[in-house]
């Protein structure tokens, strides 16, 4: 009888090749199977329909950059928060269409008026697709070519889902008194 271990094609040297081989095969089996693994979990984050939650939480961040916009007199952070088509109906003054028209006449505004302490607060909010709807109230303390008031009211902000970013779509406001 024959010992076949470690000749010919069946016996030991054989086993190693085909060892490796194996091996070879199930680290691209591995390899494709990451890559599945992870482009199903890209899909399905990119599937994953945001909460209410999650709009708010992007809504609040926005309007923080709203703020920090006036605060600062930047009307270029101003416009990046605006759709290009948005339309701003601002409590004093015409309907402005258009983001670049929007943060022209922020900047023509931020010649005049110094925008301090703002505060926004949000009352409700009402999700539907890609679209938001927010209410709410402001107030700002500002100086206007040196006197200086409080401006306050509430708004309605329609808000678009662009890309990864929610925008103003729509930007409508109604001065109160004072409190």
């Amino acid at each position: 009888m024959e010992d076949r271990v470690g000749r010919g094609p069946t016996g030991r040297g054989a086993g190693l090749k085909l060892a490796k081989r194996a091996g070879g095969a199930l680290a691209i089996v591995a390899l494709f199977a990451g890559i599945a693994l992870l482009w199903r979990r890209v899909l399905r984050a990119r599937g994953r329909t945001e909460t209410p939650a999650d709009v708010q939480a992007a809504i609040d961040l926005a309007n923080r950059a709203y703020l920090e916009a006036l605060e600062n007199g930047d009307a270029a952070a101003y416009g990046a928060i605006f759709t290009d088509d948005a339309i701003s109906m601002p409590a004093r003054g015409k309907i402005v269409r258009g983001r670049r028209a929007i943060e022209a006449s922020i900047e023509g505004a931020l010649r005049h008026i110094a925008f301090r302490a703002g505060d926004i607060r949000t009352i409700e909010t009402h999700v539907d697709g890609k679209t938001a709807y927010e209410l709410g109230r402001y107030s700002f303390d500002v100086t206007a070519d040196g006197s200086a008031q409080t401006l306050a009211g509430r708004y309605l902000v329609v808000w678009r889902k662009v890309r990864d970013d929610w925008k103003i779509a729509v930007d409508a406001s109604d001065p109160t008194p004072a409190a």
